[in-house]
């Protein structure tokens, strides 16, 4: 921000803008080659009486910095870790980076909000100086970037092939064949014990193989040996799984977002594979080749050979690349339930419970408050209420703390409307006013079904209303939600009224009927509109 200050002789007498400065150290002043000291009394000395324009440096909260987003990311234990690493002289000689480090690390592990600015934080780490913007965001970049450096060095201890390649290319650049021989033994050994048969296994083999093969000339012997075949073998396995993997992803991207992407020699793998059968006895082969297939020809065969392959996959992928096979095989039920296959809900639920099991849902130990609210759906659709319930309880606080209160108070409610408990579900969801939208909606969805079925009219119409006000004025809402939920409260409202047509033995029920049968078939779009094409097929009895 900008401060206009007028002087009159050697001290400044008055402001015209009123502000709250920070105490603390001085402030450079940007008025012709001046510094300018700020003090308790708001003082200012000046060599002559002139009017002149001071920046005050933007006292950013330092919550907004990109260190402190990426510290707040590390564990108490990473970051313990990080201590010992700026603390190293091998890898941090700057004392002040070490002290800036040293107060940001005491007000995370204690768990406090850093709401110190950045004069302040300079003023501690550095109180004989005065405080500079440049020389401040200076200090701030080399902590961010030792910490990207710890980052990196922590993945690669992480990664024992890593490390071998990389002493195996030093050892052959220095000539020093002796030492060979025991590193890449070494490495067999840990290449052996990898949990994963993934891409990235069969490419480290094949990289030891080459180092293995380059050894071997280098000690004059010319004589055959198996390495340069297995460096090329596990080298086309590499690549088949890599080539089948991202034709998955293209294919399921360009179903899902109308993408156009292409996967070059496509064609010509499938045809390697269909001749050359043997390659699918690579599980990450077979698997992605089944994933391929279902994606591409819908198949229920090969959903079915897909999830019967998936029951190894955790021994095969790392987490994340498993969990966007499962991924897959979701979409693909859901395509199915769409298209009006509804066993497949069981399939759903079938796949969410491995996926559970294997803790594939879980990011950071916690689960996001939309998969809690699809599983729960699902379970809820298939009448697995004690499921539901023992789920809920369960898995409650591995959601995010802000989230819990939404997300359980919700799927409770929508859990005893199922099982006709409408009571226990008004009381779980009235007076409750939701921060999301998407509960808010559903939440006033379940209450007008809930006071339909215990035919509360006053309840029920004093709800309508509110409910359009609410869509009326909210601004979160999309034009398409918007209109599907504006549909479902006037057709909801037209079924109170059939009821009571119904109830009074009203003349008119049936052409009360047919009109709202008319307009169930020409409206469109409609929320929940299973729940009141049932009840509308349901008057049909009454009415004929």
């Amino acid at each position: 921000m900008r401060l206009i200050l007028r002087s009159y002789g050697s001290v400044l007498q008055r402001a015209e803008i009123k502000v709250d400065i920070l105490l603390g150290p001085p402030l450079r002043c940007v008025a012709p080659s001046q510094w300018f000291l700020v003090t308790q009394g708001g003082a200012a000395h000046l060599r002559d009486p002139v009017f002149f324009t001071m920046s005050v440096p933007q006292l950013n909260n330092m919550n907004n910095a990109k260190l402190i987003d990426i510290l707040q990311k590390l564990s108490p234990k990473e970051l313990a870790k990080l201590s010992l690493f700026i603390g190293s002289k091998f890898f941090n000689r700057n004392k002040k980076v070490k002290k800036l480090f040293k107060i940001l690390k005491h007000k995370l592990i204690n768990n406090q909000t850093i709401t110190l600015s950045k004069n302040e934080i300079s003023h501690q780490v550095d109180p004989k100086h005065i405080y500079d913007e440049r020389r401040f965001n200076n200090l701030l970049s080399k902590l961010l970037h030792l910490v990207y450096d710890f980052l990196a060095y922590q993945y690669y201890a992480e990664r024992s092939d890593w490390q071998q390649q990389a002493i195996l290319e030093d050892l052959f650049e220095r000539d020093a064949g002796r030492h060979v021989k025991g590193i890449t033994h070494k490495w067999q050994l840990l290449q052996e014990r990898q949990p994963f048969r993934d891409a990235s296994h069969h490419l480290a083999t094949a990289t030891l193989q080459g180092a293995l093969d380059r050894h071997e000339l280098n000690s004059n012997n010319r004589r055959y040996h198996e390495h340069l075949q297995l460096q090329n073998d596990h080298l086309d396995v590499y690549y088949l799984i890599e080539k089948l993997r991202m034709a998955c992803d293209m294919t399921s991207r360009n179903t899902v977002i109308q993408a156009t992407y292409l996967c070059h020699f496509l064609e010509d793998i499938k045809v390697w594979v269909e001749n050359h059968p043997g390659y699918l006895q690579h599980p990450a082969i077979k698997i992605y080749w089944l994933s391929l297939r279902m994606l591409e020809q819908q198949e229920e065969e090969d959903y079915h050979a897909l999830k019967l392959a998936l029951q190894e996959g955790h021994q095969v992928f790392p987490t994340y690349e498993i969990k966007t096979i499962y991924q897959y095989a979701l979409n693909y039920s859901i395509k199915k339930i769409n298209s009006g296959q509804s066993h497949f809900y069981r399939e759903i639920f079938s796949l969410y419970q491995s996926m559970l099991a294997q803790e594939l849902l879980l990011v950071s130990g916690q689960l996001s408050q939309w998969s809690f609210k699809n599983i729960i759906t699902t379970a809820i659709r298939l009448k697995e209420y004690q499921w539901t319930k023992d789920f809920i309880e369960a898995f409650q606080l591995r959601l995010a703390p802000e989230e819990q209160f939404n997300a359980v108070t919700y799927n409770l409610g929508a859990l005893y409307y199922a099982q006709g408990d409408y009571r226990n579900a008004l009381r779980h969801l009235q007076n409750v006013e939701f921060t999301d939208t998407s509960y808010h909606l559903g939440a006033k969805i379940i209450q007008l079904k809930s006071y339909y079925e215990l035919e509360e009219e006053e309840a029920f119409f004093s709800l309508i209303e509110a409910f359009r006000k609410y869509l009326r004025r909210n601004k979160e809402i999309s034009a398409y939600r918007k209109a599907a939920n504006a549909h479902f409260i006037q057709l909801a409202k037209e079924l109170f009224v059939l009821k009571i047509k119904v109830k009074m033995r009203g003349k008119d029920a049936l052409k009360y009927w047919r009109k709202l049968q008319k307009a169930m078939d020409e409206t469109s779009p409609i929320a929940n509109k299973d729940w009141l094409q049932g009840i509308l097929s349901g008057f049909r009895k009454e009415v004929l």
